[in-house]
């Protein structure tokens, strides 16, 4: 273990904050390496050391127009491609590269990562996924850097309820071509990623129609939108970009409109369905509704990405406020020096709870993403089974939920951090504003997140309708439903702690977990039921289950997935060094996440009293007090090198006034005045 620590590099000795490290209980090389092992951790190193010695890496000191952001990020992504980072002997000794490979380049700059993962991982991934052989072609062109691709599914009126696409794609079997077109204005293709641009192909999502005139639903089609060589237009497609954007102005969002486009039948991505030279359409799937879940299980992939890239951008605005609050100081008793204002309860209120939750949200996104790997690899392999049928259902269900509540946890993260650092926090060089802006849009692509929501009530209310027919539920790989068959029992649970470290127990998180799904699931689905047998249709009954009731259910069936999956992880640990600093992580982050729940016990009678309130927010500020030694310590052991968080509030030599100093004398213009022509009247 000492050979493994001495190959991660020190921070700095001494400085503003050598005093807090030293307040650190534990080695945090140690807790680095319990999250990833050195293996991955000089992986990622690699990729940084290698784009920081490349000139077109460097970070601008002041604004560029949004034409040279796009055009930077565009040279960014094929750079990275040409250095091949990731190579296919990576992907199958260790899939989980793939996503700390994300993690290095978004860390480094969010608008590259998804122009990147748009197209290498995005479109590419569908084409291996939902074609055959005869796409073969468009892989290996992607690989040798002649096309670039996105994928088209958004039409101005239509974004989440993908089945009302309108684009159409009718099959002639004269020319033995499909032809792809916008029926009106308000059905062209928008916030397409890559599409405004750069791209030369579209994975294009639209209604199939065979010359019988029947529509058999959403099918993806590759379309040529531009020549690769000189970068015009094919003719029938009228393409651009949407314009300025609140941010992610490196990523060319497009719109697109097709005027009876011809392509070959061939260009179908055909896995799911297929349609014979004479016209016929073929499937080995049956259910109509199974090849739409299919076509669209793609940006569960999208997802499960979205998933990690919420803790990575967390943990820099953690670092920045964290490091920045352990240097700052301000007031302090009377006669007496003033103190760091991470030693205010309401600075550690306002910040340790969101450190918790980070590395809670850590451990599930690399956990998770094992489980979408083994997914693929199912996939590849042509795996038919029940059971990658389950695991497929599952990762759906999470995915709709973990995208939505870590992007929303991520929003409110950097937020909250902006502001614990003042007005210095809206500073361009302390990053936050840039961070704000660029995960932005991450609360509404890939799906909107309220609607998200959805998917993952429906699929715990179906378990739940099928339990009350059969009081069990099968075995499933990530058994997310497992607390059903202990229903009984969880429901009937109550509230018998009776000091803080009854609170301090697994068994107790998880008891209040357990039973605040239960009785979510239980009351929402009687809920449901009560419209429906009022005779209101299903759409109606579930539109009027959301407030209070569906979303509620999703939000605390992530949550105890968070917690759930950390007990598994701190439960491995060997090093009684980490012990506590692991415990103090797991019960901030349980309590914090439970008392947003406070009035949800009492409704169901969990709680009886007032005292367990009491009892939870005493612990909460007892542990935010304890994990406030911890802190430098925590955010050190998962930030990144000062030149990739890029920010004159977070470096690591706690120098905080001095290197914002230099930020503002060195910005381009400090000290050229505005002259204004005085008017000879």
């Amino acid at each position: 273990m000492n050979k493994e620590l001495d190959q991660i590099e020190d921070m700095p000795k001494g400085g503003p904050l050598g005093h807090a490290r030293q307040k650190a209980s534990f080695n945090w090389k140690k807790l680095k390496l319990f999250i990833e092992d050195l293996d991955l951790h000089n992986y990622k190193k690699k990729i940084w050391e290698t784009l920081r010695k490349d000139d077109l890496f460097n970070r601008p000191l002041d604004d560029i127009s949004h034409s040279e952001q796009k055009q930077i990020a565009q040279k960014r992504v094929l750079k990275i491609k040409d250095y091949n980072f990731l190579t296919d002997d990576d992907m199958l000794e260790r899939p989980v590269k793939r996503i700390l490979f994300d993690e290095a380049i978004v860390l480094w700059e969010i608008d590259c990562s998804i122009k990147y993962s748009l197209h290498y991982q995005m479109f590419e991934q569908l084409l291996r996924t939902l074609g055959t052989d005869r796409h073969e072609k468009f892989i290996e062109q992607c690989e040798r850097g002649e096309i670039f691709g996105c994928f088209a599914l958004t039409e101005i009126s239509h974004g989440s309820n993908t089945k009302q696409v309108k684009t159409t794609a009718h099959y002639d079997p004269n020319t033995h071509e499909f032809v792809i077109n916008t029926p009106s204005l308000e059905d062209s293709k928008v916030w397409v990623g890559n599409m405004g641009k750069t791209a030369t192909h579209s994975a294009v999502y639209a209604q199939l129609f065979t010359p019988d005139g029947h529509c058999h639903g959403l099918h993806i089609f590759i379309v040529p939108i531009r020549d690769s060589n000189t970068m015009m237009l094919k003719p029938g497609v009228v393409c651009g970009d949407m314009g300025p954007k609140a941010g992610l102005n490196g990523v060319d969002n497009g719109f697109a409109t097709f005027n009876k486009v011809r392509i070959p039948r061939e260009n179908m991505l055909n896995k799911t369905g297929d349609v014979t030279p004479e016209g016929t359409y073929v499937s080995p799937i049956k259910d109509a509704k199974k090849r739409f879940g299919i076509s669209l299980g793609a940006l569960s992939n999208g997802r499960v990405g979205l998933t990690h890239y919420a803790p990575c951008i967390q943990s820099l605005a953690l670092t920045i406020a964290i490091r920045y609050g352990a240097v700052r100081e301000q007031f302090g008793p009377d006669n007496q020096k003033e103190q760091s204002i991470l030693d205010y309860q309401l600075h550690q209120y306002r910040l340790m709870p969101l450190l918790a939750v980070c590395y809670v949200w850590r451990v599930f996104s690399l956990s998770f993403f094992e489980n979408l790997s083994e997914f693929l690899f199912g996939l590849a392999t042509g795996d038919k089974s029940d059971r990658q049928a389950d695991l497929g259902k599952e990762i759906h269900a999470i995915s709709c939920a973990s995208k939505p509540i870590s992007s929303w946890t991520t929003q409110m993260v950097i937020q909250e951090c902006r502001e614990a650092c003042g007005g210095h926090g809206y500073l361009k060089a302390a990053r936050l504003s840039d961070l704000r802006n660029s995960n932005d849009p991450l609360l509404t692509f890939e799906g909107d997140n309220n609607v998200l929501l959805q998917q993952t009530s429906n699929f715990l209310l179906s378990n739940y309708e099928e339990y009350l027919k059969t009081k069990k539920i099968p075995n499933t790989p990530l058994s997310i439903c497992s607390f059903l068959n202990e229903f009984d029992k969880n429901i009937n649970l109550k509230f018998g702690c009776q000091d803080q470290k009854e609170l301090m127990s697994e068994k107790t998180v998880m008891e209040m977990f357990n039973w605040l799904i239960c009785y979510m699931t239980k009351i929402s689905y009687e809920k449901l039921k009560s419209n429906l047998d009022k005779g209101v249709d299903l759409f109606t009954a579930r539109n009027e289950n959301q407030v209070f009731y569906s979303k509620t259910l999703a939000t605390i069936f992530m949550e105890r997935q968070l917690i759930e999956r950390f007990i598994t992880k701190i439960n491995e640990n060997k090093d009684s060094s980490l012990q506590k600093v692991l415990d103090n992580i797991l019960y901030l982050s349980a309590y914090y996440l439970l008392d947003k729940h406070v009035g949800i016990f009492y409704q169901g009678s969990y709680f009886s009293s007032e005292k367990p309130v009491f009892m939870i927010r005493e612990l909460i500020l007892e542990l935010c007090k304890q994990m406030k030694d911890e802190a430098v310590g925590m955010v050190d052991s998962m930030a990144p090198p000062d030149y990739v968080l890029n920010s004159v509030l977070g470096s690591s030599d706690g120098l905080v006034y001095q290197n914002l100093y230099n930020a503002m004398i060195q910005s381009n213009g400090a000290f050229e005045p505005i002259k204004i022509a005085k008017s000879k009247l």
